[in-house]
């Protein structure tokens, strides 16, 4: 007797359970979805969708004049946290900056679109958008990896570059920089989970308040880069890091930079190891230099895009801008 009352009570409780986890589920799908339309009522479409060859890449171009400069973002950012920045190169020469494959309104790419892959869809974009060249290419963070082998593979293509608290193939070994070996995790199941999280509206409940708008960004400006970052398709990209380890060896085996004017931007908050690692990057080049940003971190396309537009436009204007002639 006792254990048919238990039994039925069991199932009760299981079955009131799930009446509750499937309300949970369908309000949180809800959730997702008002949010979703809400930020496509607003994301619409900034710069064009460019064939490269069965699949597109977003960029935006704007200003005129020689060279074009081309801006590289970090890992997931979108094209769009240049925009302070991109304004302000346009006012002397053509800027443009684009989002790689899987990132704001571009299409997905092979795996892993990382390394030489980034480095053969920006060549690919130039090709076909058209953008004339040699290139002044701009990166940050992961982006410096990426206009690195773009300029190994594709040297006549660059005539300067700026990196920007660019990614180190060597800063795992700054003591006091943690450090740890990342899984490679397969991209169906990174794709599998960022649907989960994304379909219920996860992601979207645990992003953090950006805040107020930072200094050069309008709030118009602001609301649409933290609706791009907050997308679903970008839910779970940072956990696919084992492409960024890859690309970090694909970097080390580049070659080296020789007479290519550069300017190394760094952050002045970080670990004096890191700076130090920086200046050895602009040493690679007889022509560059590192100049330290005392009021930004990391995220200097955020924080700083004076700083950005300051080392674009030496770059641009100096006497004899360009690969050294032999």
């Amino acid at each position: 007797m006792r254990f048919a009352r238990a039994v039925r009570l069991a199932r009760v409780v299981a079955m009131w359970t799930a009446i509750v986890v499937a309300l949970v589920l369908v309000a949180a799908a809800t959730y997702e979805h008002v949010g979703a339309w809400r930020d496509g009522q607003v994301l619409k479409q900034v710069g064009r969708s460019v064939d490269i060859g069965g699949r597109s890449l977003n960029i935006h171009c704007v200003g005129q004049g020689s060279p074009t400069v081309v801006f590289v973002s970090g890992r997931t950012a979108p094209g769009y946290v240049w925009t302070p920045t991109q304004r302000g190169v346009s006012a002397f020469t053509r800027a443009c900056w684009y989002d790689r494959a899987d990132i704001g309104w571009s299409d997905a790419g092979p795996d892993p679109a990382w390394g030489h892959q980034a480095a053969r869809d920006l060549y690919q974009l130039a090709q076909h958008a058209p953008l004339a060249r040699p290139l002044v290419l701009v990166g940050h963070s992961f982006g410096g990896y990426v206009i690195r082998l773009y300029h190994d593979a594709y040297p006549g293509e660059v005539s300067g570059m700026v990196f920007v608290d660019t990614a180190l193939e060597d800063a795992g070994r700054i003591r006091g920089m943690p450090h740890r070996d990342p899984p490679n995790l397969p991209r169906s199941m990174i794709r599998g989970l960022s649907m989960v999280f994304g379909r219920f509206g996860m992601m979207r409940m645990l992003a953090t308040d950006p805040g107020p708008p930072l200094k050069d960004w309008s709030p118009e400006e602001w609301d649409v880069l933290t609706r791009l970052r907050r997308q679903r398709n970008l839910a779970l990209a940072d956990a696919q890091v084992g492409p960024e380890r890859a690309t970090a060896d694909q970097v080390r085996a580049a070659g080296g930079l020789e007479d290519m004017p550069l300017i190394v931007l760094t952050q002045g908050r970080g670990l004096g190891g890191w700076a130090d690692l920086q200046r050895q990057l602009a040493g690679r080049s007889r022509r560059g230099r590192q100049v330290m940003v005392a009021d930004s971190g990391h995220g200097m396309p955020l924080e700083a895009p004076g700083a950005i537009v300051g080392a674009v436009r030496e770059i641009v204007t100096s006497e004899g801008y360009g690969p050294a002639r032999r």
